[in-house]
């Protein structure tokens, strides 16, 4: 019998990712999924390799994932409870889901905790992130009907941003000391537009022995920077950062403190006393605040001591004066940074505007994880099972804010009611 080879029709809804992600491949780091083929999850999920042995797997690892996304989008915060809701599901969802049917009692049946919790603990958490932030990108274009959505903040064409941080789970870490698992991540800020601000485009695992500077080019890599600032606190003010940024067409927004003593001096030496003043005062939260801002172009020309830093522009000082209204106190607190943006954009407020609103990481997403989801109290640990469950709450949180949820309680006690909910907003129809 002679063989013939087959032409192999490429199915792959995400292959830049994957082929990134594989060693010894090389994909274009900038392409995406069309929303037309990002629609439904599953999609994307049923191309994360399975690491399980084939030899009795009842339940395909792209339904297993993809419903376990689903509960942690109804407010499940543990495998138990996940386990939990997918038990409650009807027999029509669990079809849809591709649960496995018994044909001895002719029913679907639902796969047990222990069966999503053991695919946590194997999945590959790099190809599992990547296939999430594909998705919700993918799906914020959909809904904005433009490629390039979220790329200015206002009529002015204020560039879009990107934060990066690190977050240390708690609960990982063993009681009678060593390491746990720490992740990195980027959301986006300051597009201008409620339901693309506080989307996770990107996660990776801080290896052990290592830092968050080591991992930021392999997160960004991941995500389209042309014509968009990226803010960063004192740890990654470093120099090859700002060379990558500038290598992919981004501006930078970076805090200096005295963990750079060279640098830093540097630009505390700038005759500030010599630089215009914009103020901006506020009201709220059981404070009054006076924020002045100054910045300072950077240039030989000017005559200013000289800032050794790659492709930096500018010179930022913040100096915040607060006075608690219960208590009377008072304090003060400055930072200086390097910005690095087009004339057209270096205005102190909207430099200061990067700067504070570089916080909305903490705010909007390692805040919700810790409090909502109690993240900080999960003792799981096992394996990779951590990293997929911090995973599955950016999903959850992103998704909430691209629907237009400002509180992600409330909106997972909407999604709580209603088993359809979560998985409408995942693209699976119900």
């Amino acid at each position: 019998m002679i063989e013939r080879a087959v032409p192999v029709v490429e199915s792959c809804l995400i292959p830049a990712v994957f082929d990134r992600l594989a060693p010894g491949c090389g994909g274009h780091p900038h392409r995406v999924i069309t929303p037309e083929q990002a629609a439904d999850l599953r999609d994307c999920l049923a191309l994360v390799p399975d690491p399980r042995d084939r030899r009795g797997v009842r339940h395909s690892a792209g339904s297993l994932l993809t419903l376990a996304a689903a509960a942690v989008l109804a407010g499940a915060r543990s495998f138990a409870a996940i386990g939990e809701w997918i038990a409650d599901l009807p027999q029509r969802v669990l079809a849809i889901m591709g649960a496995r049917l018994d044909a001895c009692q002719d029913r679907y049946v639902a796969p047990e905790e222990s069966t999503v919790r053991r695919l946590a603990q194997q999945v590959d958490g790099d190809l599992l992130d990547a296939a999430i932030s594909a998705w919700l990108r993918a799906d914020t274009t959909s809904q904005t009907g433009d490629d390039h959505a979220g790329d200015s903040a206002d009529t002015d064409g204020l560039p879009a941003a990107v934060a990066i941080d690190g977050k240390s789970l708690r609960g990982t870490y063993p009681r009678a000391g060593g390491t746990g698992v720490q992740v990195l991540a980027a959301i986006t800020h300051t597009t201008g537009q409620p339901h693309t601000e506080g989307i996770v485009l990107g996660q990776r695992l801080v290896t052990t022995g290592t830092s968050e500077i080591a991992w930021v080019q392999s997160l960004l890599d991941q995500v389209d920077l042309t014509g968009k600032v990226v803010t960063a606190d004192a740890l990654h003010t470093v120099a090859d950062h700002a060379r990558y940024l500038h290598r992919r067409g981004a501006c930078y927004v970076f805090i200096v403190k005295e963990n750079q003593h060279q640098l830093f001096e540097q630009l505390d030496a700038l005759p500030w006393h010599d630089i215009p003043i914009c103020t901006r005062d506020e009201t709220g939260h059981g404070r009054t605040e006076r924020r002045t801002i100054q910045l300072a172009p950077l240039g030989d020309y000017l005559g200013y001591p000289r800032v050794e830093f790659p492709h930096a522009t500018h010179a930022l000082l913040i100096e915040r004066y607060t006075t608690q209204h219960s208590t009377g106190k008072r304090s003060a607190y400055a930072e200086l940074g390097l910005p690095t943006l087009p004339t057209r954009h270096a205005h102190p407020a909207q430099v200061a505007a990067y700067a504070r609103n570089h916080w909305h990481i903490e705010n909007r997403l390692h805040w919700v994880r810790d409090v909502t989801y109690g993240e900080d109290h999960s003792r799981v640990r096992t394996g990779n099972a951590p990293r997929f469950m911090a995973t599955l709450r950016n999903l959850a949180i992103s998704t909430l804010r691209h629907h237009g949820r400002t509180t992600i309680a409330q909106g997972l006690r909407h999604m709580s009611r209603d088993f359809t909910r979560p998985l409408t907003h995942l693209g699976t129809p119900t």
